[in-house]
């Protein structure tokens, strides 16, 4: 479990999604095999790198629809995060907050989040974690050995994505 900055109605790029560039199907497919695209697809404000740049070609997303604005929603741009992106990286959502979003923790402190452990202790999590490859595409169904997105397979997303996955039973030994 990890904290997620509420979105305050900025446009900042962690809590509030602004729609790929590319449409919903390919941008789905373009986040699974890139979760960089957004990063990449000049976007984010270079002057303020945590803000969308104001007129960039996608649209922004609906505002009701900023991370924390409809928490029971069950929907990944609003209370879900993953370890692929490190701590404080921009949402990427492919059309609307419904579809599958890539979204992590966020907060407003500076340098990291805190993230509860399975044994109930809270670490504080910095944005530099070693987070791997951050073009290696998702794993999924689908995924191939080539790729190292195989379904069971160890996170392409270094000590970062270890912390949230449990198929390929990853271990972590030392503290971070």
């Amino acid at each position: 479990m990890m904290e997620i900055a509420t979105d305050l109605g900025d446009h900042d790029a962690r809590t509030f999604g602004k729609k790929h560039p590319n449409g919903q199907t390919p941008g789905q497919t373009d986040i699974r095999d890139n979760p960089s695209s957004c990063l990449e697809s000049n976007m984010i404000d270079p002057e303020r790198p945590q803000f969308w740049l104001p007129g960039a070609p996608a649209e922004f997303e609906a505002v009701s629809k900023g991370r924390g604005y409809r928490w029971a929603d069950s929907q990944n741009m609003h209370s879900m995060s993953f370890t692929i992106a490190p701590p404080n990286s921009p949402v990427c959502i492919p059309h609307d907050s419904n579809g599958p979003s890539l979204t992590t923790g966020s907060s407003r402190h500076q340098g990291g989040i805190h993230v509860l452990m399975g044994d109930g202790a809270v670490k504080f999590v910095t944005d530099s974690i070693e987070a791997g490859n951050q073009r290696n595409p998702v794993v999924h169904n689908g995924g191939t050995v080539a790729n190292k997105n195989v379904p069971g397979a160890k996170s392409p997303y270094g000590l970062w994505g270890a912390l949230g996955t449990r198929a390929s039973k990853e271990t972590i030994d030392a503290e971070f």
